[in-house]
């Protein structure tokens, strides 16, 4: 039986088509891309914003004033003509002394009867009280309820008296019973005391700051009051003055000028005044005196004192944007004119010229800035190993030997590569700077900067 031979098979080529070439090299630089990308930070880009920021402060301001007391001489019940913070002429009857106990008596009569005895008017004055206190009330500060407790007290007592006075006066027994007392000079009147009628100014301390420790007592209470005790309190000056106590850096910020601008309880009135300095240990005051405005802070030991300063307007950034960079201090003698020009913007640098010979060119590297004896140099424009020749009398200076200055900036991609521009910081808080607009070789209202500085080289392509 014949036996059939099976014919080998060649191997065949094995053929690559140029779509699986095409394949392959995506394959790899999607590779490369994947393994680079776990190396690189994440590149955030922040828009520049103009922005402006208030330096305003409000401090506790300590009232002084020349109060001065007036004592009774006759035991018995005040009869008061003058109400709280008004201003009282020179032998005008103040108060009375009621050593019967009329008026006494007809107030105690007049708050018991069951007709209604105050106007529309005494309401109205009244709710407009509650409704000023209510607006600038404080839960921070309730020792402020007791104070306006008795002023409201003292309110209503002045309005039943004004109705007792009347009644009185009809009466033929009034003059037998009453003994006047006059002012001995004009100024306002008021009806407390809290310890500090006088207190030495020279002497400040923090402990006259502390409101939780303040003690405030009305003289008018509507009891029998002995002989030798205060009745009122005149003051009989315009002039008073307001003591502050400061931080360090807020004292610092208010001596950069010789007169202080403030508002007095939010009253929106800028007052500009001159002021003095104390200083005791680390406590740090400042003494306003005052000719004006005394009457409306007549009954108020405490002030909020706002002090206002320009409101400052630069660009936003935020500080991980802002890094440092080296730049070479350059004697600003050096500076020249160029050629057809009189900016002295140039420098002459020596070279060495194919013959052996030295001769001068001109460079104009960026300078950041300036100052009395210094140029701050941008290194990527001026060797390291150049050196330089003065115009006029031919002194050399080596770069090498340049002062270094440690610059902060920011990268600016707005034209798709990382270009480094000064910033000079007005104001740093804890996440964004204000910085000054317009600043040379700096930076504009909507430019893009690198979120953070840290993540670029200088002259990046970003895109």
């Amino acid at each position: 039986m014949a036996t059939i031979k099976r014919k080998k098979k060649q191997p065949q080529p094995i053929k690559i088509s140029f779509g699986f070439i095409i394949f392959g090299f995506i394959f790899i630089y999607m590779l490369v891309r994947i393994l680079i990308s776990f190396h690189d930070r994440e590149l955030s880009i922040f828009q520049v914003e103009e922005s402006s920021y208030d330096s305003d402060f409000t401090k506790t301001g300590l009232a002084l004033r020349q109060e001065v007391f007036d004592y009774c001489s006759k035991s018995g019940y005040v009869c008061y003509y003058i109400r709280d913070g008004e201003k009282v002429a020179k032998g005008s009857s103040v108060y009375s002394i009621d050593e019967t106990g009329s008026m006494y008596d007809a107030i105690y009569d007049l708050q018991n009867k069951q007709e209604n005895l105050l106007t529309e008017k005494d309401y109205n004055d009244i709710s407009n009280q509650i409704e000023i206190f209510m607006a600038g009330f404080s839960a921070s500060d309730f020792s402020e309820v007791y104070e306006f407790k008795y002023s409201l007290d003292n309110k209503v007592l002045e309005l039943y008296e004004e109705l007792a006075l009347e009644q009185l006066t009809e009466n033929s027994s009034f003059d037998s019973t009453f003994t006047a007392s006059k002012a001995s000079n004009s100024g306002i009147v008021t009806y407390y005391k809290d310890g500090f009628e006088n207190y030495d100014i020279n002497n400040l301390s923090s402990d006259a700051f502390d409101k939780t420790a303040y003690n405030r007592e009305t003289l008018k209470t509507g009891d029998i009051v002995t002989a030798g005790s205060a009745v009122y309190k005149l003051v009989d000056s315009d002039s008073w003055k307001i003591a502050v106590e400061l931080t360090k850096e807020e004292y610092d910020k208010i001596t950069e000028s010789d007169r202080v601008r403030f508002m007095i309880n939010d009253s929106g009135k800028v007052i500009s005044e001159d002021y003095e300095t104390q200083e005791k240990g680390d406590s740090r005051f400042i003494i306003i005196s005052m000719d004006r405005y005394m009457a409306e802070y007549v009954s108020e030991r405490y002030l909020d004192i706002t002090f206002v300063f320009s409101d400052t307007k630069g660009l936003k950034i935020p500080n991980s944007a802002i890094v440092e960079k080296e730049v070479y201090m350059i004697p600003k003698s050096f500076l020249t004119g160029g050629s057809g020009s009189d900016s002295e913007i140039y420098f002459n640098q020596l070279v060495l010229t194919e013959t052996g010979e030295t001769s001068v060119v001109q460079i104009a590297p960026t300078i950041f800035f300036t100052d009395d004896q210094f140029c701050y140099v941008n290194p990527t424009g001026v060797d390291e190993d150049a050196v330089l020749v003065q115009n006029d009398t031919g002194k050399n200076f080596s770069v090498a030997t340049a002062g270094r200055y440690n610059l902060k900036g920011v990268y600016c991609v707005t034209q798709g590569t990382a270009i480094f521009r000064q910033v000079q910081i007005m104001i740093s808080g804890d996440d964004y700077s204000i910085i000054e607009p317009n600043t040379s070789y700096g930076i504009s209202a909507y430019d893009r900067i690198v979120l953070d500085g840290t993540t670029v080289t200088e002259n990046q392509i970003i895109y």
